[in-house]
């Protein structure tokens, strides 16, 4: 019983002291903020656009990326599987289908 209490209060201690000191950090940052909050709110809306552009062109990059190389795979086991299983009753065990991205669309 004795130990449940001791870790309670613990716990209890770190989170107060974290809420503090976030507390103090925020206006601390206020305090001494250099421009004024509506300068401040344009720039970190500017930054995250930004941050936004280049998610997004990374991530369309590594689609364009995985989309070849899911092709290169298709096409390798499509070899393979060729090789291993010959041609039976006059019919093909692979059938091709072409995969289209959604962003190829």
């Amino acid at each position: 019983m004795k130990r449940n209490r001791r870790k309670r209060n613990g716990l209890l201690q770190a989170t107060a002291s974290f809420v503090l000191g976030t507390v103090t950090g925020g206006l601390a940052a206020l305090l001494y903020a250099p421009t004024s909050g509506q300068v401040t709110r344009r720039r970190l809306a500017m930054q995250a656009r930004g941050l936004q552009r280049t998610a997004v062109r990374r991530l369309g990059r590594a689609q364009r990326a995985l989309a070849t190389q899911a092709g290169h795979v298709r096409d390798a086991a499509a070899g393979w599987m060729t090789e291993r299983f010959p041609v039976r009753n006059g019919r093909h065990p692979i059938r091709h289908r072409v995969i289209r991205h959604a962003a190829a669309r």
